[in-house]
């Protein structure tokens, strides 16, 4: 049986169509990578012939924008576009949802009118073009807008510099009427023409992550509602934004997929569940597997008891310091509320002999 996980959508649909027919195919264009291996695992048991190769259409995100404006986008009379850039990319993907619109804090440094529209860049790379807004009121720096688009299939700021045939700037600032007219017309071509946005496949780590990782993982955050963004995948404890983004790609690190192929592939995980995911040793494993009795945080740090001769590191170990208090002696601290818990083995079986 052949192995798919490298395939991206093109070479799976392509495979699917050589199975089946092209008809089956375009069927199957909002599938995820998953899916489609596991239809063609299905079908190839049966193949008696291959099918003409089937090339099919290169736009493959399957995530549907939400337009709430008229299209064209366009500006009107006595309207003014701002062009709001978000450097923390991360930050802002998070506060994307419309039922989270009131939380977010805006990248925009001066005082913008009423009915100005608001076109949210993230700084990924490339960067995302994510939302259009109209602010209807303003208090102070809290803003009321009405949400015309999320762009949940991604657009590049790049193809929109090529459309529009200007450069745009990476700092939020308002655009003159000529330049917005010309990123709105381009917007709208870009919607109604989606292009395919590839990327190379980053490293998956735990502590920091790469340029593409940062991409894949601001676009997961921009298409999952705010209730999904809230809990980690996988211990479904409530990581209030704080997500590390992990890949089920195996071995697989420089794979040139499409973006969404990317984001079906992720999941986001809270810190110690993704260093579960990563634990190098046997001891991390099992460290990694203990829940705090409070909160119910994992990893916690242990406790080291005596006077050791060099510092233990700090990141992994708690000192308890040569007085020895009555048993049961703790063997681990919670790393979120600090709660000693547990009981140190070595006394354990001092008491057993007893």
């Amino acid at each position: 049986m052949t192995d798919y996980r490298s395939f991206d959508r093109t070479q799976l649909i392509s495979r699917y169509g050589q199975l089946t027919s092209p008809e089956q195919a375009w069927a199957c264009m909002d599938m995820t990578r998953q899916k489609l291996i596991d239809m063609i695992h299905q079908h190839e048991p049966f193949e008696e012939q291959l099918r003409p190769h089937f090339p099919p259409n290169a736009l493959l995100n399957r995530q549907r924008n939400e337009i709430g404006a008229e299209m064209p986008f366009t500006l009107g009379s006595e309207k003014k576009l701002y062009f709001c850039w978000e450097p923390d990319a991360i930050g802002a993907a998070a506060y994307l949802d419309v039922s989270r619109m009131d939380q977010r804090v805006w990248n925009i440094g001066e005082e913008i009118s009423a009915g100005t529209m608001v076109l949210t860049v993230l700084a990924t790379t490339p960067p995302l073009v994510m939302a259009l807004e109209t602010v209807k009121s303003l208090e102070g720096r809290t803003y009321d807008v009405r949400r015309e688009a999320t762009f949940a299939q991604p657009i590049s700021l790049l193809d929109l510099e090529q459309l529009c045939d200007s450069g745009l700037p990476r700092s939020s600032q308002a655009l003159n009427p000529q330049l917005a007219e010309r990123v709105l017309n381009a917007l709208t071509g870009l919607v109604e023409n989606p292009r395919p946005l590839y990327l190379d496949a980053g490293a998956c780590g735990v502590d920091s992550e790469s340029e593409a990782t940062a991409t894949v993982h601001a676009l997961a955050l921009a298409q999952r509602h705010d209730s999904e963004t809230d809990y980690c995948d996988g211990c479904q404890t409530n990581i209030k934004g704080r997500s590390t983004v992990h890949f089920f790609r195996d071995r697989h690190v420089d794979l040139h997929w499409d973006i969404q192929d990317h984001v079906d592939d992720a999941a986001l995980l809270c810190a110690d569940c993704h260093r579960l995911m990563h634990a190098p040793t046997l001891k991390h494993l099992q460290r990694m597997l203990v829940a705090c009795p409070g909160c119910g945080a994992r990893n916690p740090k242990e406790y080291f008891w005596g006077m050791p001769a060099f510092p233990p590191d700090e990141e992994e170990y708690v000192v308890g310091g040569c007085a020895i208090p009555n048993p049961p002696v703790p063997r681990y601290s919670c790393r979120n509320c600090e709660l000693s818990f547990g009981e140190h083995p070595h006394w354990v079986s001092e008491r057993l002999a007893d």
